[in-house]
């Protein structure tokens, strides 16, 4: 199976990596894909977006109290949780690395979040990106885009969502979320900025996979 080059972004929430997904996407004329996989992904399950949501950053198991700060989509936004539904995350994984395969049959494409690192871990021309950042950035940068309104409540969601992440990864491949091995770039944001970070991406992509700049 012929597929374009990838780049999957894994982000921590607050870091700004889904906004560094777009800017890169955008530099490159590449198809941007974050709540794109998680609507095919629920429309092929019957179930709706906001329902796969809730399940895909834990491993099994049912969220008691999911702050409404943390966001299903892009960017990171408020939201209700609706009921919890019986999708289970490695059957949600399976599911979406089904349709990142399938949309890289036609696009060049930026992944974000999903476990991008790991549905394509075999595929030959992928950049895999870790984008972080210090825990005072994550908290300004829920605030400063009306997410959390204190930094309290910003960092009980910063808690709550690591929490999860890690145990999705884990769950799903014994992984530590947090070891920087799969992944060929590692970026801080609250060091480098959003625009610096992207640039690098678009850099690293441009020099491994050989091509050239956007007119």
């Amino acid at each position: 199976m012929n597929m374009h080059p990838a780049i999957t972004i894994s982000r921590s929430l607050g870091s700004g990596g889904t906004e560094v997904g777009f800017l890169v996407a955008r530099q490159l004329g590449w198809r941007f894909c974050d709540r794109r996989i998680l609507r095919q992904a629920a429309q092929a399950a019957g179930l709706t977006p906001a329902s796969m949501g809730l399940k895909e950053e834990r491993f099994c198991g049912f969220l008691e109290h999911l702050m409404s700060v943390i966001a299903v989509a892009s960017p990171e936004t408020p939201y209700t949780p609706p009921p919890d539904l019986p999708v289970y995350s490695a059957d949600l994984f399976q599911l979406e690395r089904g349709i990142m395969r399938k949309l890289l049959q036609h696009h060049p494409c930026v992944l974000v979040g999903r476990g991008g690192f790991l549905a394509l871990k075999d595929h030959p021309r992928a950049l895999h990106v870790s984008i972080r950042a210090e825990l005072a950035f994550r908290i300004r940068f829920l605030m400063e885009r009306g997410k959390a309104p204190d930094p309290e409540a910003a960092q009980r969601a910063i808690k709550i969502s690591d929490r999860n992440r890690a145990a999705y990864i884990r769950g799903l491949s014994g992984q530590d979320w947090n070891d920087p091995k799969p992944f060929q770039l590692v970026l801080d944001t609250s060091r480098d900025g959003l625009q610096a970070c992207a640039a690098r991406i678009v850099a690293e992509t441009r020099a491994r996979f050989q091509l050239e700049p956007q007119p």
